[in-house]
């Protein structure tokens, strides 16, 4: 394996980027890579090869989608001659994508948001913290803090399928994080508050039954607890349900 692809894989992960690993497992007939050739692809660059040409041109395009679509792992297995190459031969191995840790953005940073981000930080969320209050900022060391008003959500950094949680100091903030975040491609969307609360914000938002039920709200399981990290847990446990595609159901029921 080439230092220089382990090099330039470390050193973007490092930066925060996210990087696929492609590394080649079989080749049969006439290719112009071998087994054990490696590359490593980001959404701005490469380093190392899997064979060169059209066919990896094509796995760099694969590697590059799983990246924005926040994959973590993929096999990959093509003919040659299907990417216009004439050497004919068949190629497969897999990729790894590094540092795919799920953005999860909290809107709010108070008592439920100080409770949450550690707890979805364990569980392998990389955590976003957006709260207009600047002295907030002390309470989410090793997560990432945007000082802003509602105004300034559109430059938020927001991941493709990223997971969002709104828990602001108010129910107007709310509402506008919701009318921010429904613009976005999610993979998770939800709010705090009663059910008086949201059925409010729906109203006043326009909302029909669609776009209401992209939004887990009132946020996280019904665990009957109005402690912060009791509500945290259960806010983190529906997130990871939905990423896992999981159920509650126990495992031996």
């Amino acid at each position: 394996m080439s230092d220089d692809v382990l090099f330039f894989l470390a050193e973007e992960v490092e930066k925060g980027k996210k990087c696929a690993l492609l590394t080649v497992t079989a080749a049969c007939g006439s290719t112009p890579g071998s087994v054990g050739q490696v590359m490593a692809v980001t959404l701005e660059g490469a380093s190392g090869t899997v064979g060169g040409g059209a066919g990896e041109l094509l796995l760099i395009k694969r590697a590059r989608d799983a990246i924005e679509e926040g994959e973590s792992f993929f096999n990959f297995a093509f003919s040659l001659s299907e990417a216009g190459m004439v050497c004919g031969g068949d190629i497969a191995g897999f990729a790894t994508v590094w540092g795919a840790r799920r953005q999860l953005v909290i809107f709010g940073g108070g008592h439920i948001a100080q409770a949450l981000a550690p707890i979805a930080g364990i569980a392998g969320f990389s955590v976003t913290v957006v709260d207009e209050r600047p002295e907030m900022e002390g309470f989410f060391a090793g997560c990432r803090f945007v000082c802003c008003k509602p105004e300034g959500y559109p430059q938020v950094p927001i991941d493709k399928n990223a997971y969002a949680v709104i828990c602001t100091h108010g129910h107007s903030r709310d509402q506008e994080a919701l009318a921010f975040c429904l613009g976005k491609p999610l993979a998770y969307l939800g709010m705090i508050g009663s059910k008086k609360k949201i059925a409010m914000i729906y109203q006043n938002l326009g909302l029909d039954s669609a776009a209401a039920a992209r939004v887990y709200a009132p946020i996280g399981l019904d665990i009957a607890s109005e402690a912060p990290g009791e509500i945290a847990a259960g806010i983190v446990a529906q997130m990871l349900l939905v990423k896992n595609k999981g159920s509650l159901r126990h495992k031996n029921g």
